[in-house]
């Protein structure tokens, strides 16, 4: 039996380096796999176990309702056990009765659970290394049990092989990037640029809107960077360091600006930047909530965000008027301002669905006392329609690029 040496990465350890989203379909999709075989055998049992060093560990378990025989996570030594054995070939991998076979003598582990027939087959990597074996019991005698019921195990353990491998590569792929964007951090390599916000008549800055830059040559956006750390469980390492640097920006931008920092409810759940600001800082500061997905809870949101606006910072909504869940945020949130997103903005000479709905968002922030921004405005046309729908701040190309702190110190 050739033994896996990667014997540190246990499969609880590699689930563990997936995104809870990836982590639920591997496991899902192998619980399935052990629940399909042992219904189509009419066996009560089936299980997945791993060899870890001396070691036998039952990684997955399905169990007849009144078969709970074998619990997932439990473990015992791998020596001279029923698994050990099916890996290096003193028990054979189909036994329809292991009384008749005498099994029952062979197997110290029989004595405790009755195995009176089984379908056991080795679960073997690509590279030939064991990790460990794909069993389904009964205890009971199945004489049905032939040929094809050991090659539909078979098949199936090639099947888990498989997914135990891509699992093991996208954790190895998984461990790189966290170590690359540890490492980012580590060497300070995260920098914010400012892109003004502009009273789109006088074309005055108001504010600006911090943007994460890297210093980096390395092949990697910052939304590829954000994208990579919300899945690694990085996003709030990234963000209160956009915090901590937010504080320099303001030292370095005109005092008479905002400052917007992009922010999502589930780093405001996560982090308390309460005390980070200080009085005078935090009347410059707008959060601006760039979450596209629904809000699971606005009462405790808007209790995370309670204290932080009064102490003098505003909410802007991003992406306003994109969708749905930008429409319930307004709603329920009342933030200060509401970003128009720049899909409205492009072309908006040229469309006037979007001119009426451009309209509309001014009109209602109007009424509720809410600052209108465009954003992505990169047309003389596209400013000139939103002067005239008395849109009042902007932001985009056309106005500024985002540029490094210095070029607008104050």
């Amino acid at each position: 039996m050739d033994r896996h040496p990667d014997v540190a990465r246990q499969l609880a350890e590699v689930i563990n380096d997936q995104s809870p989203q990836s982590a639920e379909t591997l496991k899902t999709a192998i619980s399935s796999l052990i629940r399909s075989v042992r219904d189509r055998l009419d066996m009560e049992v089936g299980f997945l176990s791993e060899f870890n060093e001396d070691q036998r560990v039952f990684r997955f378990v399905d169990c007849a309702r009144d078969a709970n025989l074998v619990s997932a996570g439990s473990c015992g030594p791998l020596k001279d056990s029923f698994c050990e054995m099916i890996a290096d070939g003193r028990l054979s991998q189909l036994v329809p009765d292991t009384a008749a076979s005498g099994e029952m003598d062979l197997v110290p582990e029989f004595s405790l659970i009755p195995v009176k027939s089984h379908v056991s087959v080795p679960v073997v990597l690509s590279d030939g290394h064991t990790f460990g074996t794909f069993c389904i019991f009964s205890r009971e005698v199945k004489p049905e049990l032939n040929n094809k019921s050991l090659l539909l195990v078979r098949v199936f353990a090639d099947v888990i092989a498989a997914l135990i491998e891509d699992a093991r590569k996208g954790s190895e792929e998984n461990r790189k990037r966290q170590d690359m964007i540890l490492g980012l951090l580590e060497r300070d390599e995260l920098l914010l640029h400012a892109q003004p916000i502009c009273g789109l008549h006088d074309k005055g800055i108001q504010g600006f809107e911090l943007l994460a830059r890297l210093s980096t040559d390395l092949d990697l956006s910052p939304a590829q960077l954000f994208i990579d750390a919300d899945r690694l469980g990085l996003s709030a390492a990234i963000g209160m360091r956009v915090i901590e640097k937010s504080r320099h920006a303001l030292a370095v931008l005109p005092e008479d600006a905002y400052v917007s920092i992009n922010v999502t409810p589930a780093f405001l759940e996560a982090c308390d930047i309460t005390g980070i600001y200080s009085p005078e800082e935090s009347q410059r500061i707008v959060l601006e909530l760039t979450e596209h997905e629904e809000i699971a809870d606005y009462d405790l949101l808007n209790e995370k965000l309670r204290p932080l606006r009064e102490s003098g910072m505003r909410l802007a909504i991003d992406d306003a008027g994109a969708g749905y869940a930008s429409m319930r945020h307004i709603l329920l949130l009342s933030p200060d301002m509401l970003k128009l997103d720049m899909s409205l903005i492009r072309d908006i000479d040229q469309d006037r669905d979007k001119q009426s709905l451009v309209a509309a968002l001014r009109g209602f922030a109007q009424v509720q006392g809410y600052k209108v921004v465009a954003e992505g405005i990169e047309t003389e046309a596209e400013l000139a329609e939103l002067e005239t729908l008395n849109v009042c701040c902007g932001q985009g190309y056309l106005l500024s690029r985002p540029q490094p702190l210095d070029t607008f110190r104050k």
